[in-house]
C-alpha cells in the first residue's frame, strides 16, 4: 500500500513537471486550423479523427460511434467500457469562422487567437491533457466529445441516451466560465406559432385577414400574461423563468401584399422543467394557431452544496489560490445532456473571451491550470 502511494506522489510530481512546459500547443494548432463548422460534418469528423489519433496514441482508450447523419463521436477513457466514475463533457465543432483567415492559429506570448480557441477546443485540449496525466492511474474516467454542441447538442444527447455512455458519480462540463464554477443552467424551449389565412392586394384589406394584426397582439398579450404569472426575479442572475420573442416572419416579400401566413418564434428560458408545457400551452391559447417546438432542452440544476462539487472547488481554489464561486447560468451547455444521468452536472472552462466572435480569444497558461485543478480532483478521490 505505502508502495502505491508512492508511485502515485511520483506520477503526480512527474505530471507538474511536464504542465510546467505548458500547453501541446502544435495540437490545438492542429485542432483550430482544421475548419470544424458545426454544419460541416466531414471537417467536424476531421476534427475528431484528430483527437482519436492524439489520444490512442497517449494510450488511452478510445470509440468512435457514428450517428445517422454520419457525424463521428469520440469517447475516451482511462479504463475501457462506456460508464465511468467521471464523465467530462466538451465539443470539437465551433461556430462557422467570421472571416477566411479565422481558422488560423496565432500566439501572442500565451494569448492564444483562432476560431475554437476559447470555444470549445481550447477546453477540449484541457481535457485531453488531463486524461493523459490520469492514464497510469487507477482512476475511471472518460470524455465525451460532442460535435454539435453548437446547434444544440444533440450528438452528446445521443450517445448518453441512445449509445449508453453515462457517469456514476458526477459530469463536468468543460465550456464555461473561468475561475468559476456553474451549478444550474436554464433549460432552453424555441417554439414557433403560425397564423395562416386569406392574403391579399393591400389596396383591398377588406378581402384579407389581418394577420400581421392578430399576431402582434397575441405577442403582446403572451408576454403580458407570462410575466404576470411569473415576474422576473430580482438579483443579478434573474433566477426566473424568461418568455421572449425572438423573430416575427411572414411569408413574401412584396410591400403591397397581405401575407396568408405570418409566425413568431419564442425562446424560454426555464428554472422550472414543467415551465415547457404551460409555455406551449399559453401560446396555443392566445395564438389559437400552429404550434411547433423547434428546440428544447431542459434545465439542469445541481446541489451547490454536493460533496463532489464542493471537492472540485477546493481543487480549484488551490490552484487559484482565490475563492471559487458558484453561480447559476441564464444559458443552456452540454450540461442538458445529463439530465437524466441523477449525478451532480457542473460547467467550468479556461480563461477566454470573444466567443463567436471574430476576436475570439484564450490563455495558455489557463488551459494548464485547468488540467492541473481536474487532474487534483480526480486523484484526491481515489487517495480515500
Amino acid at each position: 500500500m505505502k508502495m502505491m502511494k508512492w508511485c502515485k506522489c511520483l506520477s503526480i510530481g512527474l505530471f507538474a513537471a511536464c504542465a510546467a512546459h505548458g500547453a501541446d500547443l502544435a495540437f490545438l494548432k492542429e485542432l483550430v486550423e482544421i475548419p470544424s463548422s458545426s454544419i460541416d460534418y466531414p471537417q467536424v469528423n476531421r476534427a475528431t479523427r484528430a483527437m482519436k489519433a492524439y489520444l490512442e496514441a497517449r494510450g488511452l482508450f478510445c470509440t468512435v460511434e457514428t450517428d445517422d447523419k454520419g457525424r463521428e463521436l469520440l469517447f475516451a477513457a482511462t479504463k475501457p467500457g462506456k460508464v465511468q466514475d467521471y464523465i467530462f463533457s466538451a465539443h470539437l465543432d465551433v461556430v462557422p469562422a467570421s472571416y477566411e483567415g479565422q481558422y488560423t492559429f496565432k500566439n501572442e506570448n500565451g494569448r492564444l487567437s483562432g476560431r475554437g480557441v476559447g470555444d470549445d477546443k481550447g477546453g477540449s485540449l484541457a481535457v485531453a491533457q488531463t486524461l493523459i496525466a490520469l492514464k497510469d492511474q487507477d482512476v475511471s474516467v472518460g470524455c465525451i466529445f460532442g460535435a454539435d454542441e453548437e446547434l444544440g447538442g444533440f450528438t452528446t444527447t445521443w450517445m448518453v441516451e441512445e449509445k449508453g455512455y453515462r457517469p456514476r458519480r458526477m459530469v463536468i462540463v468543460v465550456d464555461s466560465a473561468y475561475g468559476k464554477i456553474g451549478y444550474a443552467t436554464k433549460g432552453q424551449l424555441m417554439v414557433r406559432a403560425t397564423l395562416k389565412g386569406k392574403g391579399g392586394h393591400s389596396s383591398a384589406p377588406w378581402n384579407c385577414e389581418d394577420l400581421i394584426t392578430q399576431l402582434s397582439e397575441a405577442v403582446v398579450k403572451i408576454k403580458e400574461e407570462w410575466y404576470r404569472r411569473h415576474p422576473l426575479a430580482d438579483g443579478p442572475d434573474h433566477w426566473s423563468d424568461v418568455l421572449t420573442p425572438t423573430i416575427v416572419k411572414s411569408e413574401g416579400t412584396a410591400l403591397n401584399r397581405i401575407p396568408s401566413e405570418v409566425w413568431v418564434n419564442f425562446n424560454l428560458r426555464s428554472v422550472r422543467p414543467e415551465a415547457k408545457d404551460e409555455c406551449l400551452q399559453l401560446i396555443q391559447e392566445i395564438t389559437k394557431g400552429d404550434v411547433e417546438v423547434v428546440r428544447y432542452s431542459p434545465p439542469c440544476v445541481s446541489d451547490g452544496n454536493d460533496p463532489y462539487v464542493q471537492r472540485l472547488k477546493k481543487a480549484m481554489e488551490t490552484e487559484f489560490k482565490a475563492p471559487v464561486p458558484l453561480e447559476r447560468m441564464p444559458f443552456a451547455t452540454d450540461a442538458r445532456c445529463f439530465v437524466s444521468c441523477g449525478v451532480p452536472v457542473v460547467n467550468i472552462g479556461h480563461e477566454h473571451g470573444d466567443s463567436h466572435a471574430a476576436t475570439e480569444w484564450a490563455t495558455a497558461d489557463s488551459i494548464d491550470l485547468v488540467t492541473r485543478y481536474l487532474t487534483k480532483f480526480i486523484l484526491d478521490e481515489y487517495k480515500k
